[in-house]
């Protein structure tokens, strides 16, 4: 993961989930709270192999007309601007942009504090997860005195950038975008250049805001599922899904600006819901809601965690670090294997 030396500051606006920083609370409610309160530093659990392996075809290695000069298009922009994997960000990749008035400025024309938004569509930021845990399947990790389970506080699995039209294991891209903000980036003159943002310590991956990715297929997992009874920031009768450990097949999108270090990396939170204790990298995985008609008979709606097998289809996930995070799927099928609490 490329690392920076800048010094970054935090975003204005406060951040609920999953990729809030180390000391804001992921969502959270009265029933269902988060035990452990990550820290700064990240704790490594490097993965070797790429999450995607999308085909692609060799080209020769003799240069052509067109590759021994870059188009206007294809080149960098004539500022620092990075993705998760540390990449700078070409004119050819942003799709729109606009100026602090709202005002739509072509690729073509960007300047360093012309811009207020930027918008690439056709790629995202994508992890391997890598924690999964809970006090049931995992209760040789689980302390019931501390209401801990022996997980790192955070992971730094890199993100990678995965394009529409890659297949993750059984899921393929159908559709991805990355948004990139200098909202808080301003003084009382206005938008500030880079000399100044660097000169103020402030980083230029803090600029990243959001990802979301959408994705065709259909993926069968186990793990424990609940319906929310009251939790902050889900609705009461929503369908929530932990993945146990050996059932993380979704990819990771829940990425965290590590600001001591300016890196991205992953928080581990941990949660107690009526007696249920888990670790995860994911953010709240939801899967419909009982009062909009979802059927899951045979779980208890009291908030009670029961294990299961699913089947879910329509999965997206979105990322927005001055927001939140979550994961939503339609609901195929499943089956109650136990109730676990």
């Amino acid at each position: 993961m490329k690392k920076f030396t800048i010094v970054s500051i935090l975003l204005a606006a406060a951040m609920l989930a999953g990729c809030a920083s180390g000391n804001e609370p992921p969502l959270s409610a009265p029933d269902s709270n988060p035990v452990s309160d990550p820290v700064s530093s990240p704790i490594s659990s490097p993965i070797s192999s790429p999450i995607s392996s999308p085909d692609s075809t060799p080209s020769s290695s003799e240069p052509t007309p067109e590759d021994s000069e870059p188009s206007a298009v294809s080149a960098e922009l004539p500022f620092p601007l990075y993705g998760a994997d540390g990449a700078q960000i070409t004119v050819s990749e942003v799709t729109s942009a606009t100026d602090s008035d709202g005002n739509p400025v072509a690729p073509e024309v960007l300047e360093d504090t012309g811009w207020e938004e930027i918008i690439c569509d056709g790629f995202a930021f994508l992890a391997k997860p890598t924690v999964c845990l809970n006090s049931v399947d995992d209760a040789d990790k689980y302390d019931p005195e501390t209401l801990l389970l022996d997980a790192p506080r955070y992971t730094d699995t890199p993100y990678e950038r995965v394009r529409v039209g890659d297949k993750l294991g059984e899921l393929t891209v159908k559709s991805a975008s990355t948004l990139f903000s200098r909202i808080g980036y301003e003084d009382k003159e206005g938008v500030m250049t880079t000399e100044q943002i660097l000169a103020e310590g402030m980083s230029i991956l803090g600029m990243l805001r959001r990802c979301d990715v959408a994705f065709d297929g259909t993926v069968t997992m186990t793990g424990y599922m609940r319906v929310c009874v009251s939790e902050y920031g889900v609705e009461e009768g929503e369908v929530i899904f932990v993945p146990d450990k050996e059932s993380m097949a979704l990819p990771l999108l829940n990425f965290h600006h590590n600001y001591k270090d300016d890196v991205f990396d992953t928080a581990v939170w941990q949660w107690d819901v009526s007696g249920f204790h888990y670790a995860s990298e994911y953010p709240t995985i939801r899967l419909g809601n009982i009062n909009d008609g979802v059927d899951i008979s045979g779980v208890p709606t009291d908030g009670t965690s029961a294990r299961v097998s699913v089947t879910v289809t329509d999965i997206s996930m979105f990322c927005d670090t001055a927001m939140s995070s979550f994961i939503d799927g339609k609901l195929v099928s499943f089956e109650v294997k136990e109730i676990s609490i």
